[in-house]
């Protein structure tokens, strides 16, 4: 088993309120986690602080993608997500006329790279990664 992602010792303090105070975790392939609490513990601040929307104060975050083991700390949403970490929101909003997978493709718009004339016109460079994302089994 391997660790996918490790957080050490995170803070991140908002005014004079410790949000996130000497967070510690382990996260391996294979499993699946949750992180519960109740309004206010900081579960939304660890999940902003792992995906690069808001910079911890202290602490390390080490996620082991694709790359290898990169520190994350810091780093942009953008890049984090470049990686391969990303994070949903509370207020899902979908497309109501699309399909599910159409949902999700549009979901993964970063992982295939097009222009904008690629994409107005429906270019054949364009349309071959998105109909191979389509064939690919969608896996947890």
């Amino acid at each position: 088993m391997s660790t996918i992602l490790k957080v050490d010792d995170l803070v991140k303090n908002f005014g004079g309120l410790a949000a996130v105070s000497n967070v510690s975790m382990q996260l391996n392939d294979d499993e699946l986690v949750a992180l519960i609490g109740p309004n206010g513990a900081g579960k939304t601040t660890v999940f902003n602080l792992l995906t690069g929307v808001i910079v911890p104060i202290s602490g390390a975050i080490t996620f082991n993608g694709p790359n290898g083991t990169v520190p994350i700390n810091g780093m942009k949403p953008y890049k984090v997500a470049d990686l391969g970490l990303t994070r949903t929101f509370q207020n899902i909003r979908l497309f109501k006329n699309l399909s599910v997978i159409d949902n999700v493709l549009i979901a993964m718009t970063s992982h295939y790279k097009e222009g904008f004339i690629q994409s107005v016109f429906r270019l054949q460079p364009t349309t071959r990664p998105r109909r191979a994302f389509a064939k690919k089994p969608l896996t947890c």
